[in-house]
């Protein structure tokens, strides 16, 4: 099963540990975090251990890749954390999870997944976090998810093609 694109261990200390110490303070320790397509469980779970009262809900397709992040979960010791294997095609799909404090994603495309009945995906309170490319992001601003605003960018350590994207939920 392959987790990770990269095999250079000092890329892989970049992308999966440095960004997201990079970005733990935009979070609080309090409310859930909704990792969506959680594949190697990166960001969410050094995310996690960085916000330990933190809950976590790792959003996984994969039946072999959810199998994994179990595991992780287990071996680190992480209470207030779990898999939730299923595909989601839309918001109706994380009807039960939603809304949330969190919400972060990498490597899907949120757009689509995003879409749907309009339910709230964030709380008044929320923040989510979209590991995305700089013109992902500013696409963001031109065609915006319905119930997310963007806020706001930031670059993300070593890596000039990549930033967070920071929404806030939309006020109506």
């Amino acid at each position: 099963m392959n987790l990770t694109g990269l095999r250079d261990e000092e890329a892989i200390v970049r992308r999966h540990f440095l960004e997201p110490i990079a970005v733990a303070d935009l979070l609080d320790d309090e409310g859930t975090l909704v990792d969506l397509g959680s594949g190697n469980g990166f960001p969410a779970v050094p995310l996690k251990v960085l916000r330990p009262g933190l809950d976590l809900i790792l959003v996984e397709a994969s039946e072999k890749k959810s199998a994994f992040l179990w595991a992780v979960l287990r071996e680190l010791g992480l209470k207030g954390a779990r898999v939730e294997t299923r595909r989601v095609r839309d918001l109706d799909d994380l009807a039960d999870l939603l809304p949330c404090r969190y919400l972060t994603l990498r490597a899907i495309r949120p757009g689509e997944v995003l879409q749907g009945r309009r339910l709230p995906i964030l709380r008044p309170d929320g923040k989510a976090f979209f590991f995305v490319t700089p013109e992902q992001a500013e696409a963001f601003g031109r065609h915006p998810i319905p119930g997310l605003r963007i806020s706001g960018t930031r670059p993300l350590p070593f890596n000039p093609r990549s930033v967070l994207a920071i929404f806030d939920p939309e006020t109506i």
